[in-house]
Protein backbone atom coordinates (compact mmCIF):
# COMPACT_ATOMS: atom_id res chain seq x y z
CA UNK A 1 0.00 0.00 0.00
CA UNK A 2 1.13 3.42 -0.14
CA UNK A 3 1.15 6.28 2.14
CA UNK A 4 -2.60 7.26 1.08
CA UNK A 5 -4.45 3.36 1.45
CA UNK A 6 -3.73 2.83 -2.29
CA UNK A 7 -2.72 -0.72 -2.99
CA UNK A 8 -0.42 -0.74 -6.13
CA UNK A 9 -2.57 -3.10 -9.14
CA UNK A 10 0.31 -5.81 -9.30
CA UNK A 11 -0.47 -6.36 -5.03
CA UNK A 12 -4.17 -6.24 -5.93
CA UNK A 13 -4.15 -9.05 -8.43
CA UNK A 14 -2.48 -11.06 -6.05
CA UNK A 15 -5.07 -10.64 -3.30
CA UNK A 16 -7.82 -11.36 -5.33
CA UNK A 17 -5.85 -14.50 -6.80
CA UNK A 18 -5.65 -15.50 -3.15
CA UNK A 19 -9.13 -14.96 -2.66
CA UNK A 20 -10.10 -16.90 -5.68
CA UNK A 21 -11.70 -13.96 -7.11
CA UNK A 22 -14.06 -13.59 -4.10
CA UNK A 23 -15.32 -9.53 -3.95
CA UNK A 24 -16.46 -9.61 -0.67
CA UNK A 25 -14.42 -11.87 1.45
CA UNK A 26 -15.00 -12.39 5.33
CA UNK A 27 -12.26 -11.99 7.23
CA UNK A 28 -11.90 -15.18 8.31
CA UNK A 29 -11.86 -16.34 4.35
CA UNK A 30 -9.00 -13.17 3.96
CA UNK A 31 -7.05 -14.90 7.04
CA UNK A 32 -7.26 -18.37 5.36
CA UNK A 33 -6.12 -17.07 2.18
CA UNK A 34 -3.24 -15.89 3.54
CA UNK A 35 -2.27 -18.69 5.60
CA UNK A 36 -2.77 -20.91 2.21
CA UNK A 37 -0.41 -18.23 0.39
CA UNK A 38 2.21 -18.28 3.57
CA UNK A 39 2.50 -21.86 2.94
CA UNK A 40 3.08 -21.65 -0.46
CA UNK A 41 5.73 -19.18 0.25
CA UNK A 42 7.33 -21.13 3.10
CA UNK A 43 7.78 -24.11 0.68
CA UNK A 44 9.92 -22.40 -1.25
CA UNK A 45 12.45 -21.51 1.89
CA UNK A 46 12.10 -17.60 0.18
CA UNK A 47 14.46 -18.24 -2.49
CA UNK A 48 13.07 -16.72 -5.13
CA UNK A 49 12.18 -12.85 -5.72
CA UNK A 50 8.22 -14.17 -6.20
CA UNK A 51 8.40 -14.91 -2.49
CA UNK A 52 8.83 -11.12 -1.65
CA UNK A 53 5.52 -10.59 -3.87
CA UNK A 54 3.99 -13.27 -2.04
CA UNK A 55 5.23 -12.24 1.87
CA UNK A 56 3.88 -8.25 0.83
CA UNK A 57 0.36 -10.09 -0.39
CA UNK A 58 0.38 -12.02 3.18
CA UNK A 59 0.85 -9.32 5.01
CA UNK A 60 -1.47 -7.02 2.74
CA UNK A 61 -4.17 -9.82 3.43
CA UNK A 62 -4.13 -9.78 7.25
CA UNK A 63 -4.18 -6.14 7.34
CA UNK A 64 -7.52 -6.82 5.20
CA UNK A 65 -8.99 -8.96 7.79
CA UNK A 66 -8.35 -6.75 10.11
CA UNK A 67 -9.55 -4.15 8.46
CA UNK A 68 -12.68 -6.09 7.82
CA UNK A 69 -13.71 -7.11 11.31
CA UNK A 70 -13.63 -3.46 12.46
CA UNK A 71 -17.05 -3.54 10.99
CA UNK A 72 -18.22 -6.35 13.12
CA UNK A 73 -17.57 -5.76 17.06
CA UNK A 74 -18.26 -9.45 18.20
CA UNK A 75 -14.70 -10.32 16.04
CA UNK A 76 -13.18 -7.16 17.25
CA UNK A 77 -12.01 -8.98 20.53
CA UNK A 78 -11.40 -12.12 19.60
CA UNK A 79 -10.14 -12.26 15.81
CA UNK A 80 -6.77 -9.96 15.61
CA UNK A 81 -5.14 -12.46 18.67
CA UNK A 82 -6.96 -15.49 17.01
CA UNK A 83 -5.41 -14.71 13.56
CA UNK A 84 -1.92 -13.98 14.48
CA UNK A 85 -1.47 -17.12 16.46
CA UNK A 86 -2.41 -19.15 13.31
CA UNK A 87 -0.21 -17.08 11.24
CA UNK A 88 2.72 -17.88 14.08
CA UNK A 89 2.23 -21.20 13.88
CA UNK A 90 3.18 -21.91 10.26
Amino acid sequence: MTDDGVVSEELEAEMRRALNDNPSPTPLEVLEAAERLLDQVLRTECESRSSALGLLTVDALMTRAIELITHDPELLGTFPEEAMRRIAAR
